[in-house]
């Protein structure tokens, strides 16, 4: 039987898009979307990488998406840009078995 694991990780985490060059852009907004759609943050234009962290779980393990829209001066929101996936692994592997101790 695996332990249980308590606690939780911070992911230091890099997003980089290309920018959108209509002279009216504002800003970026970076949301995650697995589970739950939740604003990461926003984005001043002219940039394109926003450094930002995410908390995970000690023990679990999947993907984690996220996409980015457009904002104009008008406060107009763009739809979605493709869905960018970041695969994280922190769950312990299985348990070693079959030791055996014998005299020399």
């Amino acid at each position: 039987m695996a332990p249980l694991v308590f606690g939780s990780t911070t992911l230091n985490l890099k997003a980089a898009w290309i920018a959108n060059t209509e002279p009216d852009m504002k800003e970026y907004k970076l949301y995650r979307t697995d589970g739950s759609r939740m604003l990461i943050g926003t984005i001043q234009h002219p940039t394109t990488t926003y450094n930002f962290s995410v908390d995970i779980a000690d023990g679990t393990e999947g993907t984690l998406t996220f996409v980015y829209t457009a904002l104009d001066i008008s406060g107009n929101e763009s739809g979605d840009s493709n869905t960018a996936p970041f695969p994280f692994d922190r769950k312990a592997p299985a348990a070693p078995a079959g030791l055996s101790i014998t005299k020399q």
